[in-house]
């Protein structure tokens, strides 16, 4: 038997054979996994004739403060006060030394005597002829100007000294005991006690109405006492608007808690809530929910299977926490809110749920 030939017979059938068995094998399976939904934080828009709450951010400022100074000048004796220290009306807060007032007073005290003296005898002399009409003018004129003295000598004597005008607490002390001021130099900054306020920007559509609706309330929460809504009312509002934000600046007013140490330029926020008597069709979103792309305004819908898509949403122009929106969604939608930027259309998501 020729061995080149059965070697060759044997490598052909193991081709064939290999051949034969590729054809028959199972078909190659998809090894594609499926991604999982990605968790995020859904919103449920509220149906508008329900309760409609808006937050600003706010600057607590105060509604009574003053800078005190010296109506006269002179080395200052005594500084009774400190920063942060409270006082009563009536209170002194400093004083100057009184030595140079004090002479002044007794010096012009004893020139208007003198003066009113000889006033007052002249008129006597008049009446016998003894001196002329044109005399008593000048005893008189002598007499004013001495009074004038006095009266000025005695108010320096009352200035040199600083009282607080009402309840306050000191915010401010710019000068320090035995030093030289000038009169009408800053001495002492005081906030009032009892009630302060709250300086917020609102937008135009919500400002307009903010003072007359019967059915709103404003609170003020501190970021230091986030759970302790304070009641506010609404105190002013200034007419012109900015031109950049499109907001005013109002301010609302608000009593003092007894067990809260509330300072001017402490952050808050205004909450504003407004019941159920409101026929608006607007819808406020937490600005976190909102993105922008080419000058325009979306928020990521979600349905009912749960896959997201990009919608437009029109707003009104104005700053805070929560914005209006006039059009694009409606009460019952569902929305993306935390996680926005990080969805893309189409992407299917689940709620985020804390572990």
């Amino acid at each position: 038997m020729n061995i080149k030939h059965v070697v060759k017979n044997r490598y052909t059938l193991s081709i064939a054979l290999a051949v034969l068995l590729s054809g028959c094998s199972e078909p190659e399976v998809d090894t594609k996994i499926e991604k999982a939904p990605k968790p995020v934080k859904l919103i449920t828009i509220k149906d508008t004739a329900q309760s409609n709450i808006l937050t600003y951010p706010a600057t607590v400022d105060a509604i009574k403060s003053a800078k005190l100074a010296f109506q006269v000048g002179g080395k200052i004796d005594k500084l009774n006060v400190i920063a942060a220290q409270s006082v009563l009306k009536g209170d002194e807060l400093a004083s100057l030394e009184k030595r140079n007032f004090i002479n002044e007073v007794n010096s012009t005290k004893i020139q208007y005597e003198t003066a009113n003296n000889d006033f007052n005898r002249g008129i006597k002399l008049s009446k016998d002829g003894v001196i002329s009409a044109r005399d008593i003018e000048q005893l008189k004129s002598k007499k004013e100007v001495a009074q004038s003295r006095y009266d000025s000598a005695k108010k320096a004597l009352t200035d040199s000294t600083l009282v607080a005008p009402y309840d306050a607490i000191v915010a401010a002390v710019p000068v320090e005991a035995l030093e030289n001021v000038n009169a009408g130099q800053h001495i002492v900054t005081l906030f009032g006690k009892g009630e302060m306020e709250v300086v917020v920007n609102i937008p135009s559509s919500i400002v307009a109405t903010v003072d007359s609706r019967t059915d709103s309330r404003a609170f003020v929460l501190l970021e230091s006492a986030a759970n302790t809504p304070i009641p506010a009312t609404f105190r002013r509002a200034n007419l012109e608007a900015d031109t950049s934000s499109q907001t005013y600046e109002v301010r609302f007013s608000f009593a003092v808690p007894q067990k809260l140490n509330i300072l001017p330029g402490m952050n808050a926020s205004l909450r504003i809530e407004f019941d159920n008597k409101s026929t608006t069709n607007e819808i406020t979103l937490p600005t976190f929910a909102i993105f922008e792309e080419n000058g325009q305004h979306y928020v990521w819908t979600v349905s009912e299977s749960m896959i997201v898509s990009k919608t437009v949403v029109t707003l009104v122009n104005g700053i805070g926490e929560e914005l209006v929106v006039t059009s694009g969604i409606k009460a019952g939608d569902v929305i993306v809110g935390a996680g926005a930027n990080y969805v893309t259309d189409g992407m299917k998501v689940r709620a985020w749920t804390k572990s």
